[in-house]
């Protein structure tokens, strides 16, 4: 029934973090096994859960509502098409909250794919239902590879290029945390100051090349990815250590 497919897709919002919302207290009594898709327990521990983003945030609907019909309004099976959570539409509506993200996918062939054929990825694809995970490098691997290889003639390489480049994220992203707690310990305020700088420069730069990672321009990934990291280095001579490197 479509009242109980009411918990597939999460997106982050603001959502009333502490305020009432009656798809909440009306389908965290509803047993597990009704839940489609997913479970209210999986929305509940997921991130977008934390924050607030309730049920009506992605699937639509009245909270307000007290009738079953009239909160239901809007909401539809994710195989109809006039679902927000319908394939093709999810990343509209992962994008109402994740704006910049939703920038850089429509902007991607990716995108020109699934709007056009249905068979291009979507938000899902790498997140999940609701965001609360990030593929593996190998499961990125293989996750690619679902469509880029020799019978659906879409680069074969590309695959392997993006497991790098989420390993090269991975390692910049260790060597930033590591140098943030050699600046704490820094006895001289100038010294923790200037990495300081470097480090704030080089968090936002990763910062942006997880927004550019869903426009799938692998070339520009890379390229922000070496700013962080050169960042990351420069903080490091700053603290003096440059020869630990």
């Amino acid at each position: 029934m479509i009242g109980l497919s009411l918990l597939l897709v999460a997106t982050l919002a603001g959502g009333g973090k502490g305020a009432p919302n009656g798809c909440v207290s009306c389908h965290e009594r509803l047993p597990a096994s009704t839940a489609g898709g997913h479970s209210f327990q999986d929305w509940r521990g997921s991130p977008h859960g934390r924050a607030g983003a309730t049920c009506d945030k992605c699937h639509g609907g009245d909270p307000a509502a007290a009738e079953r019909e009239a909160a239901h309004r809007g909401v539809y099976s994710s195989r109809e098409s006039r679902s927000r959570v319908y394939y093709t539409r999810i990343p509209a509506t992962c994008g109402s909250c994740h704006q910049q993200e939703l920038d850089f996918f429509s902007k991607s062939r990716h995108y020109t794919q699934l709007v056009t054929t249905g068979r291009g990825p979507n938000c899902v694809t790498c997140h999940g239902s609701m965001a609360i995970r990030v593929l593996s490098p190998g499961e990125m691997e293989t996750t690619c590879s679902a469509c880029h290889n020799a019978e659906r003639r879409a680069p074969a390489t590309a695959p392997v290029s993006a497991r790098y480049l989420l390993v090269l994220l991975q390692q910049v992203d260790f060597g930033i945390r590591v140098t943030e707690a050699l600046a704490a310990q820094a006895p001289q305020a100038r010294l923790r100051d200037a990495a300081g700088r470097e480090l704030q420069r080089a968090r936002a730069t990763m910062r942006s090349a997880r927004q550019s990672w869903h426009s799938f321009d692998l070339d520009r990934v890379e390229q922000t990815l070496l700013q962080a990291a050169g960042g990351a280095r420069r903080a490091d001579s700053a603290l003096g250590g440059g020869a630990r490197r």
